[in-house]
């Protein structure tokens, strides 16, 4: 017991006469970026695959459901019936959810600016849905009509002539906005809406009511979507960055990287 304490007490006074270790290596943080990039990419392919799949299921479903409820009532497919009080509602909870995150103070003006721009079209969107003419006759409705259309197009001139003046920023960011989950979902609503205009104008040959139900369905798979891009997360923080901070950011490293580069070895 004795022999071993004073053998620890020996290492112990040796310890401080050994010289202190620092582990070198010839690699610097900067050096890493390119494939924190390439696992950053790989995770934006996977994010976009899983949205893909989402998509296509949330489509096939809703369509399914649509069609089966035609087939019970083929009353659903007429004006303010079930498909289009779906439509309507699925667009009111857009609207307000995205207000919200455009009003969310934790974030950067450009990201709110973009739910505000999502907002004012969900409420543009709604507004051609809903008929306001069976919702009552007189001057009245006729005026509330008019009042909500003018008053929606006042707002999009002014969001508009408001993000006129953010063109650089949004076109620095342009490929990391594109590619968010919020985004993506409202172009592909945006491309349903599309699909659904040769019906509504009975472009095809086909049945009236058949023409009809493919209008409404793909009006219908259109608002839903909108309203899972309400529900997604965020434009991501990375994305929305100021572009005066991304040069400052990038001088001191490369000033870093030169000065590692030249400075004299030991």
């Amino acid at each position: 017991m004795k022999s071993r304490l004073n053998l620890s007490l020996t290492r112990r006074q040796l310890l401080p006469n050994i010289p202190s270790m620092e582990l070198r290596t010839p690699y610097h943080a900067y050096d890493l970026q390119s494939f924190s990039l390439e696992l950053s990419s790989y995770g934006d392919h996977i994010r976009i695959i899983a949205l893909g799949f989402f998509i296509v299921g949330l489509v096939a479903i809703s369509s399914a459901l649509s069609f089966e409820a035609w087939l019970l009532n083929p009353a659903i497919i007429n004006e303010n019936a079930l498909l289009e009080l779906a439509q309507s509602s699925f667009l009111i909870l857009a609207t307000l959810l995205q207000g919200w995150r455009a009003f969310n103070t934790h974030d950067s003006s450009l990201k709110r600016d973009i739910h505000l721009g999502l907002a004012l079209f969900a409420f543009a969107l709604l507004l051609r849905e809903i008929d306001v003419e069976y919702l009552g006759s007189g001057v009245f409705w006729n005026a509330l009509e008019t009042i909500l259309r003018l008053i929606a197009l006042l707002a999009i001139l002014s969001f508009a002539l408001r993000m006129s003046r953010q063109t650089k920023l949004v076109m620095d960011n342009l490929g990391h906005i594109l590619l968010s989950p919020t985004i993506l979902l409202s172009v592909v609503a945006c491309v349903f809406y599309a699909c659904s205009l040769p019906f509504d104008r009975e472009l095809f040959d086909m049945d009236t009511h058949l023409s009809k139900w493919f209008e409404e369905t793909f009006e219908l798979n259109a608002c839903l979507l909108f309203f899972c891009a309400s529900m997604a997360g965020n434009i991501k923080s990375v994305v929305i960055k100021n572009t005066g901070a991304q040069c400052l950011h990038r001088d001191v490293m490369n000033n870093h990287h030169n000065k590692n580069e030249y400075s004299p070895t030991r």
